[in-house]
């Protein structure tokens, strides 16, 4: 571990401070630079829509698939949303291959609660025919 990245822990506040003193970030960016944005739709052959982003360093794909099937009893004029994520391996080495970990689970829940409360996609909208597929 460099002496840079020890002070770094041991003293993370002033070691920003430095930076924000010459009006830099950590990274070397200027306070009012934006890290640089790549998006790249249709980037997933087999899906509906999908789209690979870049943020700096961070990348994610997002795939949608759109299936037709019928509404819940209780809601027949209501369609339904189930966001799956997925954390791949290569993201750190803490996830690994395999069925979705429960931070994944966690995240496809917290996902699914933002967009039902936020009313961005209204379920009224998915519904074709009240009570069929």
């Amino acid at each position: 571990m460099s002496e840079i990245s020890i002070y770094q822990r041991l003293h993370s506040r002033a070691y920003l401070e430095k930076f924000v003193e010459q009006n830099l970030r950590p990274d070397g960016r200027g306070l009012g630079e934006f890290r640089v944005l790549q998006i790249t739709l249709g980037s997933i052959s087999t899906a509906d829509g999908s789209a690979l982003v870049r943020l700096g360093e961070m990348t994610v794909v997002c795939g949608i698939k759109a299936e037709i099937s019928e509404p819940d009893l209780d809601l027949p004029n209501y369609g339904f949303i189930v966001p799956n994520v997925e954390i791949s391996a290569i993201c750190a080495p803490r996830f690994k291959p395999g069925p979705p970990s429960e931070e994944a689970q966690v995240l496809s829940e917290q996902i699914n609660q933002i967009i039902l409360k936020s009313g961005v996609l209204p379920l009224e909208s998915l519904c074709i025919q009240p009570g069929k597929a």
